[in-house]
């Protein structure tokens, strides 16, 4: 019962996209080459972590029918679809992100912001996890480093490695859920992604500690990989953390932009009475009253009144700008002194307030940069990790297993390498990031609107073939 309201209240929320007052929210409206409307929308989305993910994505939108063009924007987390009002529906896009394993919200909207929320809190909880566990594997794993040989009996060996696995078992099952996820979601669609070899590579590691723990003198030997098992999730997470909660900055950062415009407005009729509407509903000519502290709702001349108006989004000054009848105002900017009356000259995407935030998500859309490009090629070139393997389990490869280099550098470049060795080289994982220069300030002034460390099991082998 419950799960069938909350299923029919799922199918009412995506049915409230399709209300075209709804739509205007994140939805702007242009004619086509031969003169068809189309309609261009903007959605959040979650669950993406690389240009492959982004690929993904797209794929599913563009095979739904009635889409003319689909783009993923990686960096910031956004997906604007140009689709035939005719042959398809906003709600049907959201479904087809849905399908593909990702979610997908309205851009702007509260439920944006919600789910971001959720993601950010999954994504830590899935860290922290991830991290207390990597720090009891590693006291587990210390005595085999630091002990002298003969200190550790038999008996104290086995029940360490246990302890290793047990407390392995959280980080496979939920922290590193997401790798596995968004393996399979590759996967399934032919293409190899970011997730796929960091996948193999945990599962390859795990599989060979657990061989190990069960029965030391098989196939897999008597060595354990636990410690750099967790220690690598950990830090991939980590990075992937650091990078969520940077999307999130940019996504609070645009919508901001947006905020500053009222919900509705006090439009002057004709024989000088006022009427509440919504911005959506006014028009071009339209006579609006502006109370104090009320943000302007469009791009107008100031008929009757003297104020003040904070145009920082615009100019960055913080002081404020005297306005008088006849002066221009911008949508946005904030009454701060008293009601005026003012008339619309420009709405919505025409605005200059709107510009400005275009010119901030073109600013993080790496579309036009090599590199993007280049991660999508890149994660369609197959790993060769089998054979490798399969040494490595026969005993053919040195058991000098190494953590990992996990690093990460934050800038206009922001790069998340990650190199594993379970028992040999399994493969080897990349996911280029790229935030963007911040171009939008030179366009409006152009006049547009380590190395890894050794293996305890390597220490170990030396000390007991000593004399």
């Amino acid at each position: 019962m419950t799960s069938s309201v909350a299923s029919a209240a799922s199918a009412n929320d995506l049915r409230a996209l399709d209300d075209p007052l709804n739509q205007s929210a994140f939805t702007t409206w242009t004619q086509g080459k031969g003169g068809e409307r189309e309609a261009t929308s903007q959605f959040r989305l979650s669950g993406l972590y690389c240009a492959a993910c982004a690929g993904l994505i797209e794929t599913a939108l563009q095979g739904v029918d009635g889409v003319l063009e689909a783009r993923v924007h990686s960096a910031t987390s956004l997906a604007l679809v140009r689709w035939d009002p005719l042959r398809t529906r906003a709600s049907a896009l959201v479904e087809a992100v849905q399908r593909a394993g990702y979610g997908a919200v309205p851009d702007a909207a509260a439920s944006a912001r919600t789910l971001r929320e959720a993601e950010q809190r999954k994504a830590l909880w899935r860290m922290f996890v991830a991290g207390f566990c990597m720090m009891q594997v590693m006291m587990y794993a210390t005595p085999a480093y630091v002990a002298a040989p003969g200190d550790i009996t038999p008996d104290m060996q086995r029940l360490l490695q246990w302890a290793s696995w047990v407390l392995s078992l959280p980080v496979m099952l939920f922290s590193a859920g997401p790798f596995f996820s968004g393996a399979w979601r590759s996967l399934r669609q032919r293409r190899l992604g970011m997730d796929v070899p960091v996948a193999l590579g945990i599962a390859v590691t795990f599989i060979a500690s657990s061989g190990a723990t069960f029965d030391p003198g098989g196939h897999f030997g008597h060595e354990v990989y636990f410690d750099s098992l967790t220690m690598f999730v950990f830090f991939l997470l980590g990075g992937r953390y650091l990078e969520l909660r940077a999307r999130h900055r940019v996504a609070l950062a645009l919508e901001a932009g947006t905020a500053r415009l009222p919900d509705s407005v006090q439009r002057v009729r004709d024989d000088g009475s006022t009427d509440v509407v919504a911005v959506a509903r006014l028009a071009a000519g339209d006579r609006v009253r502006v109370p104090a502290g009320q943000a302007f709702p469009a791009d107008g001349v100031l008929l009757e009144g003297r104020t003040l108006a904070d145009e920082a989004l615009l100019t960055g000054e913080s002081a404020p700008v005297p306005k008088q009848d006849g002066d221009e105002v911008v949508a946005g900017s904030l009454n701060l002194r008293s009601p005026v009356l003012m008339q619309v000259l420009r709405l919505g995407e025409d605005t200059r307030q709107a510009g400005i935030v275009a010119l901030m998500r073109s600013a993080h859309d790496p579309t036009s940069a090599p590199g993007p490009q280049a991660d999508r090629w890149a994660g369609a070139v197959p790993v060769d990790c089998a054979g490798t393997g399969r040494r490595c389990g026969s005993g053919l490869v040195d058991r000098r297993s190494v953590a990992g280099s996990v690093g990460r550098r934050v800038g206009a470049h922001r790069h998340l390498p990650v190199r594993t060795v379970a028992g040999g080289a399994l493969g080897a994982a990349g996911c280029h990031r790229r935030a963007g220069a911040p171009r939008c300030v030179a366009a409006a002034d152009r006049g547009s609107g380590g190395p890894g460390r050794r293996r305890h099991g390597r220490v170990r082998q030396d000390r007991h073939s000593d004399p």
